[in-house]
């Protein structure tokens, strides 16, 4: 028998190898994690390209692969690249509004305006509130930021692309070797076989689930975009709203992004009711759909209360950016799952 000793000290150096891997594989875990979840939702993809090419699993596995890079990646980074460049044009185009003309006389005198009401309420001065010049630092911070990620900045474009190789190529491994992966991982899960199996259920079903959540509500977000914009007399609205289904899956700023420098750009631009208008319906309709048809998409496949699945896609997007709102939910399911099981297994055999 093994000693405690060498148990101890085997446990320590395996604890320490697993630290050193994960320090290793640290920039590879977010392509590995989205080339997961997409393996997971295009799975059955991968099995009818399986039956077809005669059960050949790495010429099923890269036919699918491309099929997904074709039809999934290579159209919403199109999208979002183009988003991008415009982002930048417009925000371009607001700043030099603001810094001189009419527009910058018209936000100069509100400024005064709003001075001397805190004059009045308050009765001190705050000589150093400038609207005008935090309007300027806050669109050049946004402008910066549009622009580091944009195809213009090499360094963007390279790890942007860097980052589709890497996806791509996870998402072939996963086809090709997920049903290995799949047996070792469900060895190495110390639950019996029919808690496995719950566990791998409930995590298809909220990936699926909040996959088809999240890209209806894109949709029904870039048509609704392209309604406002069509309202409010904006130009190519119809090419905006199909930009828009791009961008919103950005979560929490997508959908604002889109409407909120639109409707700035037309208050200050002497359409001042026509931008107030794309400012309420946005806010009202726009941002509001989101939270109606991501817990629709959920309701019935995932066995979690609605206010704990919302926590999940928040907490996770907070977390995780755009596949946080994947893994936030999976999370929840699993916790939950792990729950019920502890209850079965173990106080129901304590009572």
């Amino acid at each position: 028998m093994v000693s405690k000793a060498a148990r101890i000290s085997f446990l320590l150096l395996l604890l320490i190898l697993m630290i050193a891997f994960a320090a290793i594989i640290r920039p590879f875990i977010l392509p590995a994690l989205i080339a997961f979840l997409i393996a997971v939702i295009c799975w059955p993809l991968n099995r009818m390209c399986y039956q077809w090419f005669g059960r050949r699993r790495h010429v099923a596995a890269l036919v699918a692969t491309c099929t997904v890079a074709l039809c999934i990646l290579v159209p919403l980074g199109i999208l979002m690249t183009i988003a991008t460049m415009n982002a930048v044009d417009a925000i371009g185009a607001l700043s030099s509004k603001l810094e001189a003309g009419r527009v910058a006389q018209a936000i100069d005198t509100t400024n005064h305006w709003i001075q001397a009401k805190i004059v009045d309420l308050s009765g001190e001065s705050m000589p150093e509130f400038n609207l005008r010049t935090r309007l300027l630092a806050f669109l050049s911070t946004i402008g910066t930021l549009a622009y580091q990620y944009s195809p213009q900045v090499f360094p963007a474009t390279a790890n942007l692309a860097a980052g589709l190789v890497l996806v791509i190529l996870f998402i072939f491994i996963f086809f090709a070797d997920g049903e290995q992966l799949y047996a070792v991982l469900m060895d190495l899960i110390p639950l019996a076989r029919d808690h496995k199996q719950v566990l791998v259920r409930e995590i298809g079903s909220v990936i699926t689930a909040t996959f088809v959540g999240m890209i209806a509500t894109a949709c029904a977000q870039g048509f609704l975009i392209g309604i406002g914009y069509r309202i409010a007399g904006i130009d190519n609205a119809l090419v905006w709203g199909i930009l828009a289904i791009g961008v919103t899956l950005i979560p929490f700023i997508g959908g604002p992004v889109m409407y909120i420098p639109a409707a700035i750009a037309l208050m200050i631009s002497n359409h001042f009711y026509s931008g107030l208008f794309l400012l309420i319906y946005g806010v009202a309709i726009v941002s509001t759909i989101d939270n109606i048809i991501k817990p629709l998409a959920l309701r019935g496949k995932v066995n979690a209360h609605p206010i704990l699945l919302a926590l999940g896609l928040i907490g996770g997007g907070l977390w995780l950016g755009m596949t946080g709102i994947i893994v936030g939910p999976v999370v929840v399911v699993l916790m939950l799952a792990m729950i019920q099981i502890y209850r079965k297994e173990f106080m129901d055999t304590e009572g």
